[in-house]
């Protein structure tokens, strides 16, 4: 994968609060790519596995700490949910009474 390196200016005060944040990462950069990663899954402008790269964290790895964090990674909609519903109700197993 091709990489481009950028530079941005940020407030002092900003990025001493990204420092002192617990986040995942042991440089300020491995900080603001793991942010930037979520915030980008969560607002749904990348994938999961993209998100996962650019965090710079395997799939599993991405995944428990988006688990940590209460994200869900799956987008279980209410229309899902009533297919599923009807779905079971349309196969449900018959079962012989004794």
């Amino acid at each position: 994968m091709n990489q481009i390196a950028i530079n941005m200016y940020l407030p002092e005060d900003v990025l001493l609060e990204i420092n002192s944040l617990h986040i995942e990462g042991k440089t300020l950069e491995e900080k603001l790519k793991l942010n930037l990663s979520i915030g980008l899954f969560v607002s749904k402008d990348i994938s999961l596995g993209k998100a996962a790269q650019l965090a710079g964290k395997s799939l599993s790895e991405f995944i428990n700490i988006l688990n940590h964090l209460n994200i869900p990674t799956i987008d279980y909609t209410e229309e899902m949910y009533e297919d599923d519903i009807e779905f079971m109700a349309n196969h449900e197993i018959k079962r012989p009474s004794v």
